[in-house]
């Protein structure tokens, strides 16, 4: 049988000495691919950009993480977590998890150990995923290869209660869910300017995994709307809608779509604990969206969520910013299309390479006016990113 390394797996691995060069040499090879694009970009008959300065927004050193998944290695009785390095299928120990949040380094053991104690929750077990909140909630759901059932679940639910009343433990096997004290847990983000703003986290569903670097980026797209509330806000892939509560007081009113139906219902969900009552979301693709804001198609949802694209929707001509924060593919061409007809963009990318080769077209019609990295993602080369265009007011499209 193959044996699992020791210590800690490279990718879990921390350099707080590093941090610093680490992180000047993402921002200065984004702010290269940025400038490029965006020189390449613009016509020759406008003036040559000249790109803002970078705002630069910093994570934790260590614990930063708030949400993590380990397979789980068996070796004899012995349980353990493991990860495996970047092109390596060794598997590695994970004793501890220094990116993790204090709270996940907290219940690693615990839970671990409980369950190799107990063959009902120990046997034929794949693997283990922890959600943990600023505020205190848990969510740990955990995956086997064989049914599990009733026995399974007191068992379980005794795990549960030894972890502490704020914990949730849900289980998972072919076609069967069994869930220990709810599903979903709350998380409470403090965004500079804009104050609390409170989210529902289900299982299974996308949470940005830095919690305070997300606060941030809230804080810094917050700032980068503000004086627009007698406009409207267009929103595409709004997710859990966390972007969508931040920004909402900023705007008159917001359309939201994403294509995800259990996400719809989260956001829906975050926008009735915030009281916001300006926001409308849909379920659409960005692509359905384009064809219905173009009249190309109608779409029955839109009119389910109230909202009317065209001459009868009362101040289609306020619909003057769009927010995107899409896929590491980023925009395809029918979205980088509608975002050249709109007055601001602010964009949000989980991809340099991606924003860069959209900001290379979104350049013929649009200025960037701000640009920013968040450091979402500390010792890995991934960078999160924000710029704000603004379009150039003769410009025509392309």
């Amino acid at each position: 049988m193959q044996r699992c390394g020791t210590g800690v797996p490279e990718i879990a691995r921390c350099y707080p000495e590093a941090y610093e060069e680490l992180l000047a040499d993402k921002v200065t090879t984004m702010q290269s691919m940025v400038t490029e694009a965006v020189v390449n970009g613009t016509p020759a008959d406008v003036s040559a950009p000249v790109l803002p300065r970078v705002e630069v927004f910093k994570s934790e050193r260590e614990n930063f993480r708030m949400r993590a998944n380990f397979k789980i290695w068996r070796e004899g009785p012995e349980l353990h977590y493991v990860m495996f390095n970047r092109d390596d299928t060794t598997p590695q120990q994970v004793v501890t998890y220094p990116m993790g949040s204090r709270q996940l380094n907290e219940l690693m053991g615990p839970l671990l150990q409980s369950m190799q104690k107990d063959p009902v929750l120990s046997t034929k077990i794949n693997d283990v995923r922890f959600l943990t909140t600023l505020t205190g909630d848990a969510l740990i759901s955990v995956t086997y290869n064989r049914p599990i059932d009733g026995t399974w679940e007191a068992a379980a639910a005794e795990l549960a209660a030894s972890l502490g009343p704020r914990v949730r433990l849900v289980g998972r096997s072919r076609k069967v869910k069994i869930v220990i004290g709810g599903e979903m847990v709350n998380e409470v983000l403090h965004v500079p300017e804009r104050g609390e703003c409170l989210y529902s986290q289900t299982e299974g569903a996308f949470t940005q995994p830095n919690a305070h670097v997300c606060e941030s980026m809230l804080g810094w797209a917050f700032n980068a709307t503000k004086g627009l509330d007698g406009t409207d806000l267009c929103e595409l892939y709004c997710g859990n809608g966390c972007f969508t509560v931040a920004l909402s007081p900023n705007f008159r009113r917001v359309i939201a779509t994403e294509m995800s139906k259990a996400s719809v219902l989260l956001a829906e969900e975050n926008l009735r604990l915030n009281a916001i009552d300006n926001v409308q979301v849909a379920r659409l693709t960005a692509e359905e969206f384009v064809e219905a804001h173009s009249g190309v198609r109608r779409f029955q949802r839109l009119a389910d969520a109230g909202i009317h694209l065209g001459r009868e929707y009362d101040g289609i001509a306020k619909l003057e910013t769009l927010f995107v924060d899409p896929p590491r593919a980023g925009l395809d061409a029918t979205c980088r299309a509608l975002a050249k007809s709109f007055k601001r963009v602010v964009y949000v990318s989980c991809n340099p390479e991606t924003l860069s080769r959209d900001l290379e077209e979104l350049a013929q019609t649009h200025d960037v006016t701000a640009l920013a990295a968040f450091d979402q993602f500390p010792y890995t080369p991934h960078l999160e990113c924000g710029v704000v265009l603004v379009r150039r007011a003769d410009a025509h499209d392309v």
